[in-house]
């Protein structure tokens, strides 16, 4: 059993040592299978390195190749040049040989000029002194002859020019004479015709005031008139304060005949009681006032936050609605505002009659109306523009205008009362606007005619005499030739605010300002002119002044002030009604 045990020791011991041998051989194999990849790796890359090597040997072959072509091809460029300069330089060497020839030339052909030459100078020499000879023998015959012809000359000129000149002096003479002469007949006999026909208006209504009360009273007519003849005279003046300026002034010219104002009944109405032997006062200002008012001219806002407070203690509830106007806003807010606008949303203490809205009278003439002028627009609108000079387009602007809008409304910067080119250019531009035209009915409103432009610091007396002063007359008359243009009566560009009126109920009576009472009579002076020529029917009040003012108004100072003298000129209520609502809703009603 021992031995057993021992042999399978011994053998298990060979085992292990057969084991560790395998092992050990084993690990040597590996070692060399790892040499051997290793061998196998370094060859493979030598073998990619060679390759590399053998690529760019094959890369700087046909580099040098293509080098070398490139080299054989700039050697025979070089040598192509070369070939050229060569026969560049033959050429000049050519051309040199023939420029010295030719300067050869020119040195025999200079010889030879300078023999002509002098040659030339010497039959110069001998031209020269002949020519001397012959001009010394002409002016020797010039001046022997200069007197006997200068005489016979002078004296046939003489008669012919006499001839000539009195014919045509004559001729210009009498033209001259004929225009000085025709424009003074004019001007005295309009004189003569004005004062004829004033005294014989004057003596009509005496008259027929004499048979009134001769029908009336059975008195002697001329102790009666006679009483009464300075009352009529200060009713003419009232009413009419133009008359005696221009009876006792030298009247301007006008364009057409122009009917003189009928004296208001009220001049001819007797006392309400025998007692009195005096006509009464025409009604004090505080006593007269407009029933409602439209106001033609409101600077448009959002909600006329701004103009609801100014008329709140004035005009609360007599404001029976306004036209507002769109001027001086950029066209796009124009836009915005039209298609913002809401009538129904609008403010009920105010009601919108129109909008105005802006037009050019420069630009191009457009081929269609806008859609807020249609009779289906959302709100009722008018067109307004600028006239500051004249445009070349304008007249053509204009004529658009009268034929799409219902009314044209004309703010003027221009000054067309004191300046005649400017008058000239505005008068052709109504003139020429409103001819063949389908459309007369659409009325013309102007603004900033009335008050116009005006410095202040004139004298009134000065300004009763001053020629701008005459010349508003004579434009008005003319304007209001043209029969469907109305003035709106706004705030006037006179570099000054409005006056402020204290509100006080409206019995109450508180002295005037100086410088209201300095307006009112300004103001006054202006209204007369345009109530001759227009009437109350053509007059429109407007409270904002124009978008170029540069001083502000209230609109219950100015209501207040146009009101006051409107009164002091013994208007009575129906023109006082007409000017402050009846014609602003005639014009705009229907826009």
């Amino acid at each position: 059993m021992g031995l057993v045990l021992a042999e399978e020791e011994r053998q298990a011991q060979h085992l292990k040592s057969v084991l560790r041998a395998t092992a050990d051989r084993l690990e040597h194999e590996i070692r060399r299978a790892d040499k051997a990849v290793s061998r196998a790796e370094y060859a493979e890359m030598r073998a990619r390195e060679m390759t590399t090597r053998v690529t760019s040997a094959e890369s700087g072959k046909q580099t040098a190749e293509l080098d070398a072509t490139r080299a054989k091809e700039e050697a025979k460029r070089y040598q192509l040049q070369c070939e050229s300069l060569e026969r560049q330089l033959k050429r000049m060497q050519a051309d040199a040989s023939s420029l010295q020839k030719l300067k050869v030339e020119a040195d025999e052909s200079a010889s030879r000029a300078r023999d002509t030459a002098r040659k030339f100078q010497v039959e110069l020499k001998n031209l020269q002194e002949r020519e001397e000879g012959r001009e010394e023998s002409r002016r020797f015959g010039m001046h022997k002859w200069f007197k006997s012809g200068r005489a016979e000359g002078f004296d046939a000129g003489h008669l012919e020019g006499f001839e000539e000149g009195r014919e045509e002096g004559f001729e210009e003479g009498r033209e001259v004479g004929f225009d000085e002469g025709l424009k003074a007949g004019r001007k005295e006999g309009f004189n003569d015709g004005w004062e004829q026909g004033l005294q014989d208006e004057r003596e009509h209504a005496l008259k027929a005031f004499d048979k009134f009360l001769v029908a009336e009273f059975n008195e002697e007519p001329h102790a009666r008139s006679l009483s009464l003849v300075n009352y009529i005279s200060f009713s003419l003046s009232i009413c009419f304060p133009c008359i005696a300026i221009m009876a006792s002034s030298q009247s301007l010219r006008r364009k057409g005949p122009k009917n003189l104002p009928s004296l208001p009944l009220s001049a001819f109405t007797p006392p309400n009681t025998g007692t009195s032997e005096r006509f009464p006062l025409p009604p004090t200002p505080g006593a007269i006032f407009p029933d409602i008012i439209i106001d033609s001219n409101v600077a448009a806002t959002a909600d006329l936050s701004k103009y609801k407070s100014d008329a709140a203690q004035l005009l609360e509830g007599k404001v029976a609605g306004v036209v507002l106007n769109l001027q001086g806003k950029a066209p796009e807010d124009v836009d915005k505002f039209i298609q913002g606008y809401d009538r129904s949303r609008s403010n009920p203490d105010f009601p919108v009659l129109s909008l105005l809205v802006p037009f050019s009278l420069d630009g191009p003439v457009p081929t269609e109306p806008p859609s807020h002028l249609s009779d289906s627009a959302n709100v009722p609108t008018a067109l307004t523009t600028t006239f500051v000079n004249a445009a070349p387009q304008g007249i053509d602007n204009l004529r658009w205008a009268l034929k799409h809008s219902r009314v044209v409304d004309i703010d003027v910067q221009g000054d067309i009362m004191g300046n005649e080119t400017v008058w000239e250019t505005f008068e052709e531009l109504l003139t020429k606007a409103t001819v063949d035209l389908d459309v007369r009915g659409t009325p013309i409103v102007l603004s900033n005619v009335l008050p116009p432009p005006h410095d202040l610091d004139l004298h009134i007396v000065t300004l009763m005499k001053h020629p701008t002063y005459r010349m508003y007359q004579a434009h008005t008359a003319a304007l209001s030739l043209f029969p469907n243009l109305h003035v709106k009566f706004i705030p006037p560009l006179w570099n000054a605010t409005t006056p402020p009126t204290p509100h006080v109920a409206p019995k109450a009576e508180i002295p005037d300002t100086e410088d209201k009472q300095e307006w009112k009579r300004r103001i006054k002076m202006y209204i007369g002119p345009v109530l001759e020529a227009f009437g109350f029917e053509r007059i429109i009040f407007g409270s904002s002044p124009s978008p170029i003012s540069q001083s502000t108004s209230n609109v219950s100072d100015w209501y207040e002030l146009v009101r006051e003298a409107f009164a002091e000129l013994g208007v009575e209520q129906e023109a006082i009604d007409s000017v402050f609502s009846v014609n602003a809703k005639r014009v705009y009603g229907s826009s």
